[in-house]
């Protein structure tokens, strides 16, 4: 995927695309920026501004946003998987590793690893399975998680990996389940409780992007119960994340969504379980034998790691997990 034309115009300017990577490793504020790149205040914001305005760059989630606390950026999710020019700021002495990933399992164990300073710097960027497979075909990435059904087969990630790397050989590890069903307002007010539900007059659909995993699931199931996808009102009202589901639901502005446990118990919603899919991690099998990454694929299958998995509501983690599969090319 390339960047629009609009976009290389903001970034040919040096220090917004120096902001734009420091914010693609992590979020930060005005000031933080300021001292980081040694500008005044007023400087860096006229350049934020810019990046914002250009849709590059936006108020991060989860940190303070008001009253005498600084506001925090991030880089918008959408420019994290653009070009290969436009990477992540890592540490300084420290190897970049880019994962594609939107799973906030993938998240917490690269703020573990990168806690303990091994080498490497491992960089989460924002990818839907599809769109991670493809970064990782164009080398973008160097490995990517993936949960894609397979319709013909009723195989997860094996035969999608073979269709987009052909005569290369791969490997799949394992990593843990995940639980996927329907959010819903808290106390289910509208009494939804299976697929067929969606299809009934009055309620308010919010769904995937294509390419992602729980996208290609519901189209699959829609498939199977013969429901037209223009028969659900709001297929077409598409977010980027399980949290955009979540947070679609809890605003009023639909009245289901599929999407993990996780993220609607994390906003206090309603939850219809519905299925429990693989989560499993996608990279060249030379990397497998790179002493750089050896820390990082013993973290796998260690305690702290299975401890962090077990402690988010809808995963589980098997004892199979850390084992590798190899796809011959």
């Amino acid at each position: 995927m390339t960047l629009p034309i609009e976009h290389f115009h903001l970034l040919s300017q040096p220090l917004r695309l120096a902001i734009l990577r420091r914010l693609m490793a992590a979020p930060a504020t005005l000031s933080q920026l300021g001292l980081h790149f040694g500008e005044t205040p007023a400087h860096i914001r006229h350049h934020l501004k810019i990046l914002e305005a250009g849709g590059l760059v936006r108020p991060a989630p989860g940190h303070p946003q008001h009253n005498h606390l600084e506001k925090y950026y991030q880089a918008a999710a959408d420019v994290l998987h653009i070009h290969q020019a436009v990477l992540p700021e890592p540490p300084a002495g420290q190897t970049p590793v880019i994962l594609g990933s939107k799973d906030a399992a993938s998240r917490r164990l690269a703020e573990h690893l990168n806690q303990q300073r091994l080498g490497f710097f491992l960089q989460v960027i924002s990818l839907n399975s599809l769109d991670g497979l493809l970064s990782l075909r164009q080398g973008v990435c160097h490995m990517t998680t993936c949960h894609l059904l397979d319709a013909p087969s009723g195989e997860y990630n094996r035969p999608h990996v073979r269709h987009f790397f052909p005569g290369q050989e791969m490997t799949i590890i394992q990593l843990y389940w995940r639980e996927e069903g329907l959010v819903v307002r808290p106390g289910n007010p509208l009494h939804i409780q299976e697929m067929s539900d969606l299809a009934r007059p009055g309620v308010r659909l919010v769904n995937r992007e294509p390419g992602s995993g729980i996208r290609t699931w519901l189209d699959l199931r829609l498939k199977q119960l013969g429901i037209p996808p223009g028969k659900i009102f709001g297929y077409i009202n598409e977010v980027g994340s399980h949290d955009a589901v979540a947070q679609a639901v809890l605003q009023g502005n639909a009245d289901a969504g599929l999407a993990i446990t996780a993220s609607a118990r994390k906003y206090g919603l309603g939850f219809v379980p519905l299925f429990s899919e693989p989560y499993e991690l996608v990279l060249p099998t030379p990397l497998l034998s790179d002493p750089r990454l050896a820390p990082f694929f013993e973290q796998l299958n260690a305690r702290v790691f299975r401890r962090a998995i077990h402690s988010l509501d809808g995963y589980t983690i098997l004892d199979s997990a850390g084992q590798a599969e190899s796809l011959a090319g």
